[in-house]
């Protein structure tokens, strides 16, 4: 017979499981038809629960899409966080030019894998920058995706590493259009550059893309 506390892990694993399957498919859906368009019963449809149990669990739609932002801002923060805070633990980081060079190199890396493994996300940022970000502007969640790189811009600056007519505010904003730009358009020119999930052209937009912010933001006098 099963004990109360075997019950209550069940219950507990199953409830998380079915958090899991419900954001999967919101996540489909609002990377397929954005935030406006998209529908909970759509939504739970794909997800095989009821549209009250949803409710249940997220409240409504903004809190559902919250939610979705909330677990891939985490992912992204397991993933590349750790790798990029531990990179910029580096002192000579805003003092040696070929250190930065290296740590622009190897986070552009990090941000290409994870946005090219999580295609929704990137979506999702797409949808939001055509809706002029208005719903991502309302959600309670905020991810903290430029502060470290403010700072770092600052001191970089002040070292003369990066260049001095670049506003340091507008470094992680520089870093991640470039990038997030870039792969979605990659898609639209698969006749030229060929597929986009290939290990080769993988590859080659790391390099073209850390070169372009590597020669965009640092002095021209170190490159």
């Amino acid at each position: 017979m099963a004990t109360a506390d075997s019950k209550r892990g069940t219950k507990i694993y199953d409830a998380a499981r079915t958090r899991g399957i419900i954001l999967d498919a919101a996540e489909r859906i609002f990377a397929g038809l954005g935030y406006s368009a998209a529908r909970i019963d759509v939504i739970a449809k794909e997800s095989g629960y009821n549209k009250s149990l949803i409710y249940q669990y997220f409240g409504d739609k903004l809190g559902l899409y919250t939610e979705v932002v909330k677990r891939a801002d985490q992912i992204g923060e397991q993933i590349t966080g750790t790798f990029i805070t531990e990179l910029l633990k580096n002192e000579l980081l805003v003092t040696d030019a070929a250190a930065f060079k290296s740590f622009l190199r190897a986070m552009t890396r990090e941000m290409v894998s994870f946005l090219l493994s999580h295609p929704s996300y990137l979506k999702i940022l797409f949808w939001e920058a055509a809706e002029d970000w208005k719903t991502w502007n309302q959600i309670t969640y905020r991810p903290d995706d430029g502060t470290q790189f403010y700072d770092l811009a600052i001191a970089a600056k002040q070292s003369g590493i990066l260049r001095q007519d670049l506003d340091p505010r507008l470094f992680p904003i520089l870093i991640m259009n470039v990038t997030t730009a870039t792969l979605q358009s990659a898609a639209r020119y698969e006749h030229i550059l060929g597929e986009r999930d290939s290990p080769q052209l993988k590859e080659q937009l790391i390099e073209q893309i850390a070169q372009f912010i590597i020669h965009g933001v640092m002095e021209p006098s170190l490159l």
